[in-house]
C-alpha cells in the first residue's frame, strides 16, 4: 500500500467508514415507527442495517481506486488452503464455546443491562423477510464489511507504517471494539479482533479472518434463536458443561497451532 498515507489519515478513512455506514442506517431506520412506539423492530430497521454494512467498505474501495491501488493487495485478499480453512474452522469453534463461559464469567461480575433485552428483540424478527435480512447481514455483510476495513486495511497498512506486527493488531482491534459502541461487550470483542488480526496476520489473508467471523457471528445467532434449549443443552450448574469446555479448549489450541505452523509464501 502507498506509505504516503499518513497513519492518522488511515484511522480517519476507518472512521468515515463507519460513520456513513451508520448514517446511511439511521436514515433508513427512522421510517421504523417502532422507534416511537418501543414495539419489535419493523422491516426498515433490517434493512437499514443491510445497507449500513453493505456501505461499511465503500468509502475505503474508492478511495484505493482514486489512488489506482490494487484492493486485492490493500486489504490482503489472499487466497487461502484447504489447511488454513480446516484449522480457521477448529479454531473458530473452540473460540465460540470459550467465549461464551467468558461472557458468563463477566456477567456474574457485571449484570447486562436492560438494553440487552431490547437486542434479543432485534435478533428475533417475526417477519420472514426480516429475518432473511438480518441473517445475511450478521452472517455474511457483517464479517466481509468488518474484516475488509479492519484487518485488510487498517491493520496491514499499520504493520507496514509501524513495522510492528503486536502494535498494529493490539491498536487496530481497540479501534475495531470502540467502534461497537458496546460497552458490556468491550472486553470481548476487543479479544475476538486480537485473535481476528493474529489469523489475518498469519495466513496473510482475510479470506481466514472472514471464516472465522463469520462462524462467531452464525453460531451466535443460532444460539439466540434456540434460546434455553441451547442453554439446557450447553449449561451446567450456571456455566458451560466442563465436558464442552475442555472440547473447546482443545480445538482452540489445535487450530491456533495449526495455524501458527502454516507457512505462507
Amino acid at each position: 500500500m502507498n506509505r504516503t498515507l499518513s497513519v492518522p489519515f488511515a484511522f480517519w478513512i476507518v472512521l468515515l467508514s463507519v460513520f456513513s455506514a451508520l448514517i446511511i442506517a439511521s436514515i433508513i431506520s427512522a421510517l421504523d415507527p417502532s422507534i416511537l412506539d418501543g414495539s419489535k423492530p419493523g422491516l426498515s430497521t433490517y434493512i437499514s442495517m443491510f445497507f449500513g454494512q453493505a456501505f461499511l467498505i465503500v468509502p475505503v474501495l474508492i478511495y484505493l481506486n482514486r489512488k489506482k491501488l490494487s484492493a486485492i493487495e490493500s486489504l490482503r485478499i489472499n487466497s487461502v488452503s484447504k489447511e488454513v480453512i480446516i484449522a480457521t474452522i477448529l479454531l473458530s469453534i473452540g473460540a465460540m464455546i470459550l467465549a461464551d463461559e467468558i461472557n458468563i464469567l463477566i456477567d456474574m461480575i457485571i449484570p447486562a443491562p436492560d438494553s440487552f433485552l431490547q437486542l434479543e428483540a432485534l435478533l428475533t424478527p417475526d417477519n420472514p423477510l426480516s429475518m432473511l435480512l438480518l441473517i445475511i447481514t450478521i452472517v455474511l455483510l457483517a464479517p466481509i464489511g468488518e474484516e475488509l476495513l479492519f484487518r485488510g486495511f487498517l491493520q496491514k497498512y499499520l504493520e507496514t507504517a509501524w513495522g510492528d506486527i503486536t502494535k498494529a493488531i493490539l491498536l487496530s482491534s481497540l479501534f475495531f471494539a470502540a467502534i461497537h459502541f458496546n460497552p458490556y461487550w468491550l472486553i470481548q470483542i476487543y479479544l475476538l479482533g486480537v485473535l481476528l488480526g493474529y489469523i489475518a496476520w498469519q495466513t496473510q489473508s482475510v479470506i481466514s479472518s472472514i471464516i472465522f467471523h463469520v462462524i462467531i457471528n452464525a453460531s451466535s445467532l443460532i444460539f439466540t434463536f434456540l434460546g434455553e434449549s441451547a442453554e439446557s443443552a450447553l449449561l451446567w450448574r450456571g456455566h458451560i458443561n466442563p465436558i464442552i469446555l475442555f472440547l473447546g479448549a482443545y480445538l482452540f489450541w489445535i487450530g491456533l497451532k495449526q495455524i501458527k505452523l502454516i507457512k505462507v509464501l
